[in-house]
């Protein structure tokens, strides 16, 4: 089977607000108007939950972009300033979400398949992040510098992303597994925003992965696509995940580094998906697909405690785990 790989290079779909607009109300749940920021039952629950134990909250990055359209699936990233851990404490304590995961003073979870992530600091870690949200010299892309004050409902978008309305490359990283893992968030923010790549960051993205690499090469840039997949997978999907692995670049890559090659690993994930239908999530079938043998043998070199903390990854992981139990099953094992 070949898939046009066209799909992780196109240039996207057309903005729904093409300005910088104010929210009317942030609380009035389930309201979803095109031109404003939308959040879900579970996102305003989350909000709530933050405001329980700080006054100092900021919504940002690409989870601002995402929520300028009606539905999205980027989930929340979430910064508080906490002057009372004790009260915070208390309130993680009765978190209203299930199956959080919490690490020193940061918390996350996924619900609807998107990832949420609050990240409670002190008010001088919160002051830093937030002078390192306008340094022109920190920023990978425009949407990066973006926040949103819930409270006060004003936006604060230094670079003009919303304005643009594309994903706009700033900062490009000069070595190749870091800016596929770049490419890779990229592509998968401007999906999950709904808005097109701007024309530098696809030009610059077809450059990256239009050539081949060397088995040599090949290790850190097929662990670079493995440490990106699950949020690719969730942000961007399995299209997207597809035409990825049909470039030069990662088909050859994960041809060294995980012994199959793109057309190989995406029969795999349709074979693997046709036999649990819907029951696993994308993000979790290719990344059974991709570490087959290193989930059932060895993950050292590909899986770490760092990558554990992030969200998509660990739900995915999770779901790889199901999938190998799920093959030793009598009526599966056939099959595995």
């Amino acid at each position: 089977m070949i898939h046009d790989r066209r799909s992780f290079l196109r240039a996207g779909s057309l903005l729904l607000c093409g300005s910088i607009v104010r929210p009317r109300s942030l609380w009035a749940l389930g309201e979803k108007t095109a031109g404003v920021l939308s959040f879900d039952a579970t996102e305003l629950h989350l909000l709530e939950f933050v405001s329980s134990y700080s006054s100092v909250v900021r919504v940002t990055g690409a989870s601002v972009l995402g929520h300028f359209k009606l539905e999205s699936g980027c989930g929340l990233r979430v910064l508080a300033q906490v002057t009372d851990f004790t009260r915070l404490a208390e309130a993680t304590l009765r978190a209203p979400f299930k199956n959080f995961y919490a690490k020193e003073n940061s918390l996350s979870f996924t619900a609807l398949g998107s990832g949420h992530v609050i990240e409670n600091l002190s008010a001088g870690d919160f002051a830093r992040r937030m002078a390192q949200l306008s340094a022109t010299e920190n920023i990978v892309f425009a949407h990066d510098a973006l926040s949103y004050d819930p409270v006060t409902k004003q936006l604060d978008d230094p670079l003009n992303s919303v304005g643009a309305a594309e994903v706009r490359l700033v900062n490009p990283p000069k070595k190749t597994p870091e800016a596929l893992a770049v490419a890779m968030r990229g592509t998968g923010d401007a999906r999950s925003a709904g808005i097109p790549e701007g024309e530098a960051f696809a030009k610059w993205k077809a450059q990256l992965v239009k050539s081949q690499v060397t088995s040599k090469a090949a290790y850190p840039i097929a662990a670079a696509f493995v440490r990106e997949l699950p949020a690719f997978a969730a942000l961007a999907g399995s299209d997207d995940v597809k035409s990825a692995l049909a470039t030069p670049l990662i088909s050859s890559a994960i041809k060294s580094g995980l012994g199959m090659s793109g057309r190989q690993t995406i029969g795999e994930f349709d074979r693997v998906r046709e036999i649990f239908s819907q029951s696993y999530s994308d993000a979790g079938v290719w990344l059974y697909v991709v570490l087959g043998k290193q989930v059932k043998k060895d993950t050292r070199g590909w899986i770490d405690t760092a990558l554990l903390e992030d969200v998509h990854w660990r739900e995915a992981f999770d779901t790889a785990s199901k999938i190998e139990v799920a093959f030793q099953t009598p009526e599966l094992k056939s099959q595995a």
